[in-house]
């Protein structure tokens, strides 16, 4: 008798709602594993009432689209609705859960435990709260992001550790990398951004955990000695932040350049002279990861993810004490010394990241599961 081949069922859902961060994460994961090779039928699955259709995003698989709203999904779990519609043999939740009838047959990623540590009052954040901690004591094994991340679910889940596998995602250098001809790169960004001045740059900015305020707070002290270079931050701040950081008492130093494509982002990391990332929690935090691979020195806390993203290539600071940050801003002041070695340094850390052992260790857990059963 032949054997047969095992079905995995990926859920791609966050593939139709963000081209960012977790939809980051899972097309690249998706990209990988088709690029290393596999030996099961995978499937893709995604529910999503509004946007694009999955199977323009599938990459030839095989995939079912449920257009539900969010409320229909325990109707979902109740009615074995995705078991029914894919015939899985294991089944991938990639944002955190999925909303199955047997969990026992899941593998979830849980990224981090932001909706349980630093609630950000969404409602996606409240369903989360409910149902990934049973989910998360129910399902076959976990992947998580980090070690540190692995250790809050430990603690606050009270999941068996030896059932956490850690996969670091990794970053697509065939996105981010540094720009040969710098004289064009600059031109590109004075055209098309306005930036005509060397500037500091932060993404992922948000007036919560991502401690956006601190950094210009920060930024605004070091206004009076007329630094070398301006901020730039891609975010469209609410409209108080916008207009008072936009008062002539600024001077056009502080830029709100608003979401970028992904290669408008490359460019602006790679014409930074640093990276500020001030976060106060991060499951990950890929911007250090991208902003390494294009060349672009970080600056970035020491508490969280981070440090096992940054490794000994960033410069860290701590996110509560402003005068740190002030600090650590200056230092790229007057032509900084070293900057060719952060430089170098930030490009020999993000090749220990990558895609293709994504990929791989994400098999060898799927691996496991089958191993288990």
């Amino acid at each position: 008798m032949i054997p047969k081949v095992r079905r995995v069922v990926i859920d791609a859902t966050p593939l139709l709602y963000t081209p960012h961060g977790i939809g980051r994460v899972t097309r690249m994961t998706i990209e990988s594993i088709l690029a290393v090779g596999y030996d099961y039928d995978i499937m893709l699955y995604g529910r999503r009432l509004q946007g694009g259709r999955l199977k323009d995003l599938a990459n030839g698989l095989k995939s079912i689209h449920l257009r539900l709203p969010r409320g229909a999904e325990r109707f979902i779990r109740a009615g074995h609705l995705i078991e029914g519609l894919t015939r899985g043999d294991l089944f991938h939740a990639t944002d955190f859960y999925m909303p199955l009838g047997k969990k026992s047959k899941a593998v979830a990623t849980i990224h981090d435990l932001i909706f349980l540590k630093e609630i950000e009052y969404m409602v996606d954040h409240q369903r989360l709260a409910r149902w990934v901690p049973e989910f998360a004591n129910n399902c076959k094994r976990i992947i998580t992001i980090s070690n540190f991340s692995k250790q809050e679910i430990v603690e606050e889940l009270q999941v068996d550790p030896a059932k956490i596998d850690v996969t670091y995602p990794g970053v697509d250098q065939n996105l981010f990398h540094p720009q040969a001809d710098e004289e064009k790169l600059r031109i590109r960004l004075a055209s098309t951004l306005g930036l005509n001045r060397p500037y500091f740059l932060s993404v992922s900015c948000y007036t919560g955990r991502k401690n956006t305020p601190f950094l210009l707070d920060a930024y605004a002290k070091l206004l009076p000695n007329h630094p070398f270079n301006d901020l730039a931050l891609v975010w469209n701040p609410p409209k108080e932040i916008r207009e008072a950081y936009s008062a002539p008492a600024f001077n056009n130093r502080i830029h709100f350049v608003g979401r970028q494509p992904d290669e408008a982002l490359r460019d602006l990391y790679c014409g930074a002279t640093a990276l500020v990332f001030p976060s106060l929690y991060e499951g990950f935090g890929l911007p250090i990861l991208e902003a390494m691979s294009c060349g672009t020195p970080v600056i970035t806390s020491r508490i969280s993810s981070m440090p096992e993203v940054g490794g000994d290539a960033a410069i860290y600071i701590d996110p509560h004490d402003g005068e740190s940050l002030v600090a650590a801003l200056e230092k790229f002041e007057d032509n900084c010394s070293g900057y060719q070695a952060l430089r170098d340094a930030s490009l020999r850390q993000a090749k220990n990241f990558s895609w293709e052992r994504c990929a791989r260790e994400t098999l060898g857990t799927y691996a496991r599961c089958f191993a288990e059963s």
